[in-house]
């Protein structure tokens, strides 16, 4: 028997996109800590789940939007958008015909979002956030080669019109929520999602009172902003409930530390049956059947459309011939 050399692989394995339209001090900064470490790091997070080196793309980018819209050839006019909210996407996994993926990272995502003390600090980020994100982008494959992923299950949801419209959305939420209870065992992200479920609260509240006023010259531009506005919030409300769990079993009573303003009016009578919902769930690298995910996006859609009407109050409804009506109860949120 023979030694055999490891397979090379046919391109390089961390590709650096329009870093032109970054700073130059940043730029430089990051090239050199992805020479010098960082690019083995987000290659080893890559292949905890996606051994093989052919059946993935990485690709970090100065520019996102322009290398998504490169990769799936999309038209003018149908641009990739990145911003959520308060937030903004850090990375994204493209699924290719071939069965093979394309994942793409903001080189923005590499900053902290707080202050550090020392290049040692700074360097330090960049690792650890590198890994939470390559792993967190790996459940996305993983998800979509055993067919649990959100196309996969979304249209088994259950439940009235209106409980229906929410199912791609929370459907794409729990994809998200069985990728970080993954990822969170393995790289817990230095970025905790407690200062954000804040700001996107806040966010939420001031687009309803906004929406409240619009809605008398526009209806639909005040519908559109004020359900995008609870999609946001509910996004982050999956990310923190995962976080709090740690990659474990979520038990009744878990709270964000400090809790944020509004936490009590819009938050505290739903939080448990939320979260211990989402919990129903398995992390994304042990496998499910599409009709237990299919039952958990049932119930939480219709948590969500009681949540909103009874607590946020923000009452979208769908009628039965296709029509919709949507009414704000509060004239300040």
């Amino acid at each position: 028997m023979t030694d055999q050399s490891p397979i090379e692989p046919s391109r390089p394995l961390v590709a650096l996109e329009h870093f032109d339209a970054l700073d130059t001090e940043f730029s430089g900064a990051l090239v050199n800590v992805i020479k010098s470490g960082l690019a083995n790091t987000l290659i080893a997070g890559l292949q905890l789940h996606l051994p093989d080196l052919e059946s993935w793309r990485l690709t970090i980018s100065g520019d996102v939007v322009a290398s998504v819209n490169e990769i799936e050839q999309r038209e003018e006019g149908n641009a990739y958008t990145l911003e959520r909210g308060v937030g903004q996407v850090g990375a994204r996994t493209i699924n290719v015909p071939d069965g093979t993926f394309d994942i793409v990272i903001g080189a923005w995502s590499f900053m902290p979002v707080f202050e550090v003390s020392t290049p040692e600090e700074l360097i330090n980020y960049m690792h650890e956030i590198g890994s939470h994100l390559v792993i967190h982008e790996s459940g996305h494959a993983i998800l979509h080669q055993r067919g649990e992923d959100s196309d996969n299950f979304q249209e088994l949801a259950t439940g009235t019109k209106t409980e229906r419209s929410w199912r791609k959305h929370l459907a794409a939420h729990i994809d998200d929520f069985r990728i970080e209870k993954m990822t969170n065992r393995a790289a817990p992200s230095p970025a905790s999602n407690v200062e954000g479920i804040g700001a996107t609260l806040a966010h939420m509240r001031n687009e309803l009172t906004e929406s409240n006023v619009l809605r008398l010259a526009d209806g639909e531009a005040a519908t559109f902003r004020s359900s995008t506005a609870v999609n946001d919030l509910v996004r982050v409300m999956a990310y923190l409930t995962a976080e709090l769990g740690a990659g474990d079993t979520i038990t009744e009573g878990m709270r964000p530390e400090p809790l944020p303003e509004g936490w009590n009016e819009y938050l505290e009578e739903v939080w448990d049956a939320w979260s211990l919902n989402l919990d129903r769930l398995k992390p994304a690298d042990e496998p499910m059947m599409v009709a237990e995910i299919a039952s958990v996006l049932t119930d939480l859609c219709r948590i969500v459309v009681l949540w909103s009407e009874s607590i946020i109050g923000y009452h979208f409804e769908m009628h039965d011939d296709g029509s919709w009506t949507a009414n704000w109860s509060r004239a300040i949120y």
